[in-house]
């Protein structure tokens, strides 16, 4: 179950998920001599997820809840995959070595993704508001808000809907390919020593790969240790250190390749001022009745993008994302059942992801003598960067007992810190490596965006063992404790006057740094960080 609703809705706007998935493979193990072995892979897989909802009908929004179609279905995705793989070991004195190849090929890979697949209609407030009457409006402040209820003028705030080709698929699908060589050297009977280097090939023949000059080479060299201190297999050391790299998460180029289609899925309209004529009724937004009007007539969809739609694009320079891992550790045996651990591990993503709106709102260029925007106000755009860094640093404590008097049990403490840049965007699962937004757009490396990720978890002790009972039954307690991790606040309002796509800090006052509700509009804000 894949839930899309993550805010206060009734069962609406829940949805279902259906998952196919055909996987075979064919391996064949040849021990062509006493020190030379083969082993081949031929294997295909194919996966297909489809999230969509029982009903289509329009997503009503409230404040505080909401009901309908939700905005995030239907989607689906589906790849069919291909992949050869041979590794051929050979010992050779005190070095194993090791060398592969690795061919996938995925002549389908894609899907669709449908936000806002049916109208939305917007209210100002609760129904719990609605519904009292509040005697707070006209001239004097006495006079019933909602006399009609939710069909009185005004009470629908905003409005929007999206039409056009939803589909994503890679022309032409996509083939990697990669390579490795391997040694593993007992240097001596105390000390092993490992190296890998391996060298992957991405986005073979894509024309996209020839127009934009993409990171399509990626040598990933690893290496690694063990050493007995005495000799007696009580006391090891292990280190190692490496780069991996990973491949473009498909919701990134999504939108961008949306755009690409012959009809481009996109939002037709969005209404959000009184004066907004609703498509196909000729009544304003601000005298719109909800169940009286019509709703809007939906337009075809359209080869371009409309005015002030939200454009999408990867930057040409755009890399895969890297990691680089080291490890440094101590093993002691403390009895012949049980052993104690420490290790210290440092992680640093680079080339992660970050979206940055490269055509915000500057409110300081002002109006014409006409009282027209000095610039034509565009819609943002939205260019997906490879710039985004993140790091982590964790020390782990460990101690294991194998099954001992019917008993088994294992310890683990973690100290940890997770830091990265701006990783808050309007979303509970957003990361650092992924739908990014800095705080604001005019300076994406803004010192105060650097901080604590949402995963960020100072303490975490786990406890599980295994008590081994009667009859062949078998009991597995385990316990978990982990502190508290951090959250950014978001503002409700553009406080930077800056329009969309950006998240949006909360300010405050330094005179007064835990009043989060102290400033509660933009004007306010910025003459705030003026001061």
């Amino acid at each position: 179950m894949n839930d899309q609703s993550s805010q206060t809705g009734d069962l609406t706007e829940g949805n279902f998920t259906k998952n196919h998935l055909q996987a075979a493979n064919l391996t064949l193990n040849s021990v062509l001599s006493h020190s030379l072995v083969n082993s081949f892979l031929v294997g295909y897989q194919y996966w297909n997820n489809v999230i969509d909802s029982t009903i289509k009908v329009p997503l009503v929004t409230f404040p505080d809840a909401s009901f309908g179609t939700n905005g995030n279905v239907p989607q689906q995705s589906y790849q069919r995959k291909f992949q050869f793989r041979d590794d051929i070991t050979k010992t050779y004195g005190r070095h194993t070595l090791g060398a592969g190849i690795d061919y996938i090929y995925n002549p389908r890979l894609g899907g669709f993704f449908e936000s806002n697949s049916t109208l939305e209609v917007d209210f100002k407030d609760d129904p719990s508001v609605i519904l009292s009457h509040p005697m707070t409006c006209g001239p004097n402040k006495n006079q019933d808000c909602y006399p009609n209820g939710f069909a009185t003028p005004g009470a629908v705030i905003g409005m929007s809907a999206s039409a056009g080709n939803p589909y994503f698929d890679m022309p032409g699908g996509s083939k990697q390919l990669g390579l490795y060589f391997q040694d593993d050297w007992k240097a001596t009977s105390r000390a092993i020593a490992k190296s890998r280097t391996y060298l992957e090939l991405l986005a073979i023949n894509s024309p996209y790969a020839v127009l934009s000059h993409d990171d399509n080479y990626d040598f990933s060299p690893r290496v690694g240790f063990a050493y007995d201190l005495t000799g007696h297999a009580k006391h090891i050391l292990r280190g190692g250190y490496g780069l991996y790299y990973g491949n473009i998460f498909q919701n990134i180029p999504l939108f961008m390749i949306q755009q690409a289609n012959p009809t481009i899925y996109q939002g037709l309209f969005s209404l959000t001022t009184p004066s907004d004529i609703v498509p196909g009724t000729g009544v304003a937004l601000g005298n719109w009745r909800y169940g009286v009007d019509p709703n809007p007539t939906i337009p075809p969809p359209l080869t371009s993008l409309v005015d002030g739609a939200t454009g999408r694009l990867m930057d040409p320079k755009y890399r895969n994302p890297v990691s680089q891992q080291f490890n440094f550790g101590y093993q002691w045996a403390a009895t012949k059942n049980s052993v104690v651990e420490i290790e210290y591990v440092h992680e640093l993503g680079l080339h992660e992801n970050k979206t940055v709106n490269i055509n915000p709102h500057i409110a300081v260029l002002g109006v014409d003598s006409s009282g027209n925007p000095t610039i034509v106000s565009d819609g943002r755009v939205m260019d997906e960067r490879s710039v985004n860094r993140s790091r982590y640093d964790g020390l782990n404590f460990s101690y294991r007992q194998h099954m001992t008097k019917h008993f088994s049990l294992n310890a683990n403490y973690t100290l940890s810190r997770a830091m990265g840049w701006g990783v808050e965007s309007g979303s509970p699962d957003a990361t650092s490596s992924f739908r990014n937004y800095p705080h604001d757009p005019l300076n994406i490396w803004d010192p105060r965006d650097f901080g604590p990720t949402d995963n960020d978890e100072r303490h975490h002790i786990s406890v599980s063992g295994i008590v081994q009972l009667p009859m062949g039954f078998q009991l597995a307690p385990i316990v978990s404790y982990g502190s508290a991790r951090p959250y950014d606040l978001r503002s409700g309002f553009d406080v930077l006057d800056r329009g969309s796509g950006y998240s949006r800090p909360v300010i405050v006052p330094n005179s007064d740094p835990t009043n989060y509700t102290a400033i509660g509009d933009a004007a306010a804000a910025l003459a705030c960080l003026a001061a």
